[in-house]
């Protein structure tokens, strides 16, 4: 090849690259003008009265394009990678802190109080009583941060539900190491849950505590799916008992209005649910698994948003 055709040949490959670029260049406008931010949420907080409709309205919070639907389990790879902005988060997922996310926060009190707790069937507690005292022992035993940091055992080291469950019993001195169900079982019980990480490893505390110290013979069925599936299973008997949340069984399935205070929460729910559905709530377990907005930290930190508040704000702002 001579020399002027290299040098053609150079300066045509030059001219392309500034024609794509040229045709880039709104793509990249669009992602940086003020005011423009994605957003992704799971299918339950679209459409709960307590997720994006009821926080958009409050907040009077507008995103530009429709938030996306997407897998709780995919959301924060998401927003972490800058596929999207701005994710429904919950608070004692460990991604939040292994991605190096920031939850905004929620400065007009919008999401009530999630407080996790064992609910049972009546009938299954009047035929096993002793059930009530063994998954008591765990009221008030798991923190919000220590269920974050369950939770990131299981989602970012791959480790068995099971394993991180045994574990944590151990370490509370609830079990031994080597306690296994050594007699003949006294009855069979059916443990639920929903279909995330946090429903799978406290279902599987309950169940592990049912076995070696109520001599119980347990069923897992954990990863059912959502609220609605797991509630109307507990009232047919298709299982005895699962976790639930205060603020879940408030709004989602009592459609009442949200209440502040967590502990006038957890007495409604509780008087409702035994007097409406025989259904038993126990004492919590001490976690509370509220909804959050959360965005990348480094984001955030340049956009100066802290806050829903913020956030709102932020998105109100003309693009230029």
């Amino acid at each position: 090849m001579s020399q002027r055709h290299r040098i053609l040949t150079l300066l045509g490959v030059v001219a392309a690259i500034g024609v794509l670029l040229l045709a880039a260049r709104p793509l990249l406008i669009e992602r940086q003008r003020p005011g423009h931010l994605r957003a992704a949420f799971d299918a339950e907080f679209h459409t709960r009265p307590d997720g994006y409709p009821g926080l958009a309205e409050h907040y009077d919070l507008q995103f530009p394009d429709t938030p996306r639907q997407m897998d709780s389990g995919l959301m924060y790879r998401a927003v972490a990678d800058g596929a999207v902005d701005v994710i429904n988060g919950f608070a004692t997922d460990g991604r939040i802190p292994a991605y190096d996310l920031v939850v905004l926060e929620d400065d007009q009190g919008f999401f009530p109080s999630y407080d996790a707790a064992p609910i049972v069937r009546r009938d299954t507690l009047e035929e096993f009583p002793q059930i009530e005292d063994v998954l008591n022992q765990l009221a008030g035993r798991i923190s919000t941060t220590r269920m974050q940091e369950l939770n990131f055992e299981v989602d970012e080291r791959g480790r068995r539900a099971s394993d991180v469950a045994r574990e944590f019993l151990v370490g509370e001195g609830l079990i031994g190491p080597d306690d296994t169900l050594d007699r003949e079982p006294v009855g069979r019980v059916a443990v639920g849950g929903k279909d995330f990480t946090e429903q799978e490893i406290v279902g599987e505390m309950m169940a592990i505590l049912l076995e070696i110290q109520a001599g119980l013979r347990v069923d897992r069925r954990l990863n059912l799916g959502g609220t609605m599936i797991c509630f109307e299973a507990l009232r047919a008997g298709d299982v005895d008992l699962y976790a639930e949340y205060t603020g879940t069984a408030l709004v989602n399935i009592l459609n009442r209005e949200v209440i502040a205070d967590p502990d006038e929460s957890y007495r409604v729910v509780a008087r409702v649910f035994r007097e409406e559905y025989d259904l038993v709530w126990f004492a919590p377990f001490g976690f509370n698994n509220t909804y959050t907005l959360t965005m990348r930290r480094t984001q955030a930190h340049r956009l100066e948003i802290h806050s829903i508040s913020d956030l709102a704000a932020y998105l109100s702002r003309p693009g230029e």
